[in-house]
């Protein structure tokens, strides 16, 4: 979460939480807060909605309160009955905050999609300060590892491997509710309000005589006018894929980076075995380099495991992605991910091996780039499959069809039949960076190979980059590919 976003909102809840801090403990003026005895019973709490944005603490005015985040100036948002409704304005964050009491929990939920990750938001304690929670979920959905076994119903393996998050579940209110620590006195959403939604908000004050009070609003957020920017996938809906494939989301324009992390929090990712059981898988979104518009990759910290059902919940219709532009439109997707087909190519040994689950199927003489035009080492993935092709090289000056060439990557890689090699597929390296094979073998590989399979070239002399294809997903270190992600 961006510094200017937590400062926003540190700054605006302090008048709220000033408020409460001045709060007598009774009418006696000469009474002190040591002195006030708990058997007296407390006035009910009175709780406070407003909203803010994210350029430091410009409150909102719409509900005729004060848009100074200083105390001086009066509170910010408007007095909110339990049950009641307020209206917000779309592109701020929801402010919470409680006069004569302390925050217990705190709520906020977007009932028509329940997948979306918890937003644990920020606490101050009653002198505007910032206030550390202890175990409390992050954005951005569940990494599932093994060791989170106790944790909530995660929605996804959404998020970096540093952002543990229970996910919002309808069927459960305690896996929707973050704790607030000690002195809580207001509370600020961490992420932007979606236009044309309507949030539930729910939270527990405790006040001096020690009974709780719950209070639940409805905050209805108005329609937007800006201009929408679409979000696609190039993967189809039940396509069974390799176990390297990452999940790709492009958007038709550039997604300004202080927008990021209000779309990634609202992405899920589920992986479930053959038989619906869910399945524990770590993995993080991370935003690759515009190419000319944004993109953004899934990829799990190893390869999927084999016979899993991977499924996407994308609701980003609305949410803000730059200055006057927002989601057109919601997107899901449910893919197969089949058997675990791993090639390795090796420019030492000249042999190329392929082993599906676990087994070796194929080990065939091969010859790889030649010293001049060498193989580039590490994973590649599968892209597409060509019973018949034609090689291009300007650098190299040749033009020559190929039969059963598979794309590997996009500097020009290929497994594909090359007849003209035969005699020394196996023994040297002469292609043009490219995995030779004869005719009829390639045409075996090529009948096995689907899209996300990897192919992993080594003991070459030049090492893939993270800048050279559409899917360099492998390249990146697990540390390097978390750090791409927003909610990092």
């Amino acid at each position: 979460m961006s510094r200017t976003k937590i400062s926003g909102a540190i700054a605006t809840v302090s008048a709220l939480a000033l408020l409460a801090a001045c709060t007598p403990s009774s009418s006696d003026p000469s009474d002190t807060r040591d002195d006030a005895t708990s058997a007296e019973v407390s006035p009910a709490p009175e709780f406070r909605i407003g909203t803010v944005a994210d350029d430091a603490g410009e409150a909102d005015d719409s509900a005729e309160a004060s848009a100074s985040p200083t105390a001086t100036d009066g509170p910010v948002g408007e007095t909110a009955p339990t049950g009641g409704d307020i209206d917000v304005d779309a592109g701020k964050r929801l402010v919470l905050s409680v006069d004569g009491a302390v925050l217990k929990d705190v709520s906020l939920v977007d009932p028509d999609h329940p997948k979306i990750a918890v937003d644990p938001g920020t606490f101050v304690d009653a002198a505007g300060a910032e206030l550390e929670t202890d175990d409390q979920p992050t954005a951005g959905g569940l990494t599932s590892t093994e060791e989170d076994t106790d944790a909530p119903s995660p929605a996804a393996t959404s998020a970096p491997e540093s952002s543990e998050s229970p996910t919002a579940d309808s069927g459960g209110d305690a896996e929707n509710t973050v704790t607030a620590p000690d002195s809580a006195a207001g509370w600020t959403s961490d992420f932007d309000l979606v236009a044309d939604s309507t949030y539930e908000v729910s939270a527990t004050a405790t006040t001096p005589d020690g009974k709780d009070h719950d209070f639940e609003a409805t905050a209805t957020v108005a329609a937007s006018d800006a201009e929408p920017m679409t979000m696609r996938t190039v993967l189809s809906d039940d396509q069974t894929v390799g176990v390297a494939a990452p999940i790709i989301l492009t958007f038709g324009s550039t997604v300004a980076k202080e927008y990021r992390d209000d779309v990634e929090h609202r992405l899920s990712v589920d992986v479930t075995d053959e038989d619906g059981k869910k399945r524990e898988v770590e993995g993080s979104w991370a935003w690759l380099p515009n190419d000319p518009e944004s993109r953004l990759h899934f990829r799990p910290k190893e390869y999927w495991p084999a016979y899993s059902k991977v499924s996407v919940d994308a609701p980003v219709k609305n949410v803000p992605m730059a200055d006057g532009r927002v989601g057109a439109n919601d997107l899901t997707l449910d893919v197969e991910i089949g058997r675990e087909q791993v090639t390795e190519a090796s420019a030492k040994t000249h042999r190329m091996t392929v082993t599906r689950d676990g087994k070796e199927v194929m080990d065939f003489p091969t010859s790889l780039g030649s010293a001049k035009a060498p193989s580039y080492n590490g994973t590649h993935v599968v892209m597409s499959k060509h019973a018949n092709y034609t090689m291009t090289s300007a650098r190299w000056g040749y033009t020559t069809p190929v039969q059963w060439a598979v794309r590997i990557h996009n500097n020009g890689e290929f497994v594909h039949a090359a007849p003209w090699s035969a005699g020394v597929q196996g023994s040297q390296n002469v292609s043009h960076g490219c995995i030779n094979l004869t005719t009829q073998r390639a045409k075996e590989y090529y009948d096995s190979a689907i899209y996300g399979d990897p192919v992993i070239i080594k003991d070459s002399s030049v090492d893939l980059s993270t800048e050279d294809s559409d899917i360099s997903d492998w390249v990146y270190s697990w540390d390097e590919w978390k750090k791409l992600s927003a909610l990092n």
